[in-house]
């Protein structure tokens, strides 16, 4: 027997090999040779059969001189994929490559092959690319085979393995933009997903398998469905399983699961004109695959026809209005985020692309700011807004006992950082009782602008859309609100601070090494010692911008309003109430975005962006402000409608020359 023939035997199932040899031995040769190579003695040789392994299967086939080489690729084509043969549906866009060229793909799969290592007793080794054809129109199949461990306990009553020879294959489309791989272990699955992404240059996402797409893709029926709800009360289920032939009609799975996500399910299908197959869907993975064998070209052709079906029904952007199939393109499938945060952050990219294609910019999420907030904190900026009755406007929030808006969320409750109290009632701007009954009425979360390109990445990526904007999550709602006209100003341009702007500096090093001295509170701050400022020698911040308008330093206390305040005149033209933001020269000379004083400069940017009184906010410390807090601080201008002026270490060294302090 040849090594492709004994190869292929190797490859197919035992039921194909004991189906050749019975059809093309007659039972008195097959007694024969049963009795010769076996020493078995046995009139019912099909039984016999049953209990021969594959080798012995094989050598049957070698002796016997009647099956051919045809005969043996017949039978590969009919059980090569074998039972329950199906695959798992990954898509892509665009790949570096314009076309399979299978010589030179083939060289570079083996190179990277090459490189792959193995531990002696790996549970899978020697992942081989044994060929490259094309089977349809724009579908390449690659073959390959593998090693499979296999461990039993050995005549000495002791823990032995063996590998036997596995196939799989992977299907490529670079016109539709599809990959499937055989169903197969992980671990090969993986190296393949690896080993494919490096050649085509792209990143493969697998697909979800949704009740919508398989209502628009499949024409079955379903007949049994695993449902699950993660996050169930405690009146409702976790997992329901639930069968019928006729179940797409029954009331419980059109009303009484209509709000679960099904994660598995068997429906009939219809592979051609005199095929009829179960099919099996888990539906998370993208894994299809059917409970009857057919043979290589009945299963290429649904299974090929099927995948162009769903990457078109995909591909069509209008269908991804629906959120079931927008969730069937599993845009998240390549990051780390646990179930929870995939599920929140796919919901928001899904309410971000209905914006861009419906034009609504108020969306109902599924879970509320406590959760998500909980879920993704590193992810948004918190902040906290109440809505006066009597004003008829959202707010910024002040504690009614000593009347700062010094507030904190800690966690389920609101503290005054001066008062050192929980608080649940609160005033407005202008004195006016607000009632926070709930926390979720009073907490707003905004994006950081990481977390915004983040979003985009994935819009572009998916749909080749982005959002020109950014949003805000109020109560179990997201709104969409497009950049404002909040800009950052020039600090040069400041009527104001031209004589400042004027002054040379000769060691910027020496003007801010005194910065060491001054801090952002003064170590005595109080209405008394604050009130004459001017005479003492106690030294802060907010002491070198006396001079500017009628400013006085005020007790340095929660963020009443700001730490410096007064008009500014802008190109000479508009007077703007400036207020002021400070904060302490960091060690390094650097302010980072991730630094403690950077985050909280941010939170009271947002905070005083809500004050109508508020024209310009100041971002003021003597260091060099690094170009992700710029970008942060330029973020935060538009999407919060304010300008904002960056006083940085040169600004800050040139104030102190003309204060003439130190």
């Amino acid at each position: 027997m040849i090594k492709s023939d004994k190869t292929k035997l190797e490859l197919i199932r035992l039921d194909g090999i004991r189906s050749l040899i019975v059809n093309k031995i007659n039972e008195e040769q097959l007694i024969e040779i049963i009795k010769q190579e076996f020493n078995l003695d046995s009139k019912k040789c099909y039984e016999t059969l049953k209990k021969l392994n594959r080798s012995q299967l094989i050598k049957i086939i070698d002796k016997s001189n009647i099956i051919s080489s045809n005969d043996i690729d017949e039978t590969y084509e009919q059980y090569r994929y074998g039972l329950k043969p199906g695959f798992t549906i990954f898509t892509f866009l665009n790949s570096g490559l314009s076309e399979i060229n299978s010589d030179e793909i083939n060289k570079k799969i083996e190179n990277k092959l090459a490189g792959l290592h193995y531990f002696e007793d790996s549970k899978f080794k020697s992942l081989t690319l044994k060929n490259i054809m094309e089977i349809r129109d724009n579908t390449f199949e690659f073959s390959f085979t593998y090693l499979s461990k296999y461990t039993y306990i050995n005549d000495s009553d002791e823990p032995d393995y063996i590998y036997e020879l596995k196939d799989c294959f992977v299907w490529v489309n670079l016109k539709n933009n599809f990959l499937a791989i055989k169903n197969c272990p992980n671990d090969i699955q993986n190296k393949l997903l690896n080993l494919f992404s490096n050649i085509l240059n792209v990143s493969l996402y697998n697909i979800k398998i949704t009740k919508k797409l398989i209502n628009e893709v499949f024409n079955g029926k379903i007949k049994k469905g695993t449902f699950i709800k993660p996050d169930a009360t405690d009146e409702e289920v976790t997992k329901i399983i639930i069968a019928d032939d006729e179940l797409t009609k029954k009331k419980i799975y059109q009303d009484g699961v209509s709000s679960y996500d099904m994660s598995n399910t068997f429906l009939d299908e219809q592979l051609d004109d005199s095929t009829k197959s179960t099919l099996g869907i888990n539906c998370k993975s993208g894994k299809i695959y059917l409970t009857k064998n057919v043979n290589a070209t009945q299963f290429r052709n649904w299974s090929i026809n099927s995948i162009n079906r769903i990457i078109n029904y995909l591909n069509d952007i209008n269908n991804c209005k629906e959120k079931d199939i927008f969730q069937s393109r599993n845009i998240l499938s390549n990051t780390n985020y646990s179930s929870d945060e995939k599920s929140i952050i796919e919901n928001i990219c899904y309410n971000i692309f209905l914006y861009i294609n419906t034009g609504e910019t108020s969306f109902l999420m599924q879970k509320d700011v406590i959760v998500i907030k909980t879920k993704l904190k590193s992810k948004f900026y918190t902040t906290l807004f109440g809505f006066c009755d009597i004003c008829k406007e959202e707010t910024q929030l002040f504690c009614p006992k000593c009347n700062r808006s010094n507030l904190k969320l800690i966690k389920d409750s609101i503290c005054c950082m001066e008062c050192e109290e929980n608080i649940t009632t609160f005033l407005c701007d202008e004195g006016h009782n607000i009632y926070g009954k709930n926390l979720v009425d009073i907490i707003r979360l905004l994006p950081n602008r990481e977390f915004i390109d983040e979003i985009n990445g994935y819009l572009l990526t998916n749909f080749g859309i982005r959002l020109e904007g950014s949003f805000v999550l109020e109560g179990n709602h997201l709104n969409i609100h497009k950049y404002s006209s909040g800009e950052i100003l020039d600090y040069t341009k400041i009527e104001e601070f031209k004589k400042i702007q004027e002054i040379n500096i000769i060691n910027i090093k020496d003007q801010l090494d005194k910065y060491n001295k001054i801090k952002e509170k003064c170590r005595k701050c109080s209405n008394e010692e604050c009130s004459i400022c001017t005479n003492n020698t106690n030294l802060c911040i907010m002491k070198l911008f006396i001079g500017f308008g009628n400013y006085r330093p005020s007790p340095h206390q929660g963020q009443e309003f700001g730490d410096v305040n007064f008009k500014i005149t802008y190109e000479g033209k508009k007077e703007y109430n400036f207020v002021g933001i400070a904060k302490s020269r960091p060690k390094s000379g650097v302010l980072n975005l991730s630094d403690h004083a950077s985050r909280e400069m941010i939170q009271q940017i947002l905070t005083m962006s809500r004050d109508k009184r508020v024209d310009v906010i100041g971002a003021i410390c003597p260091a060099k402000f690094h170009d992700q807090l710029r970008q942060e601080l330029y973020y935060l201008a538009k999407i919060t409608k304010v300008r904002i002026i960056i006083l940085d270490d040169i600004f800050m060294s040139k104030l102190l020359i003309y204060q003439n302090i130190l």
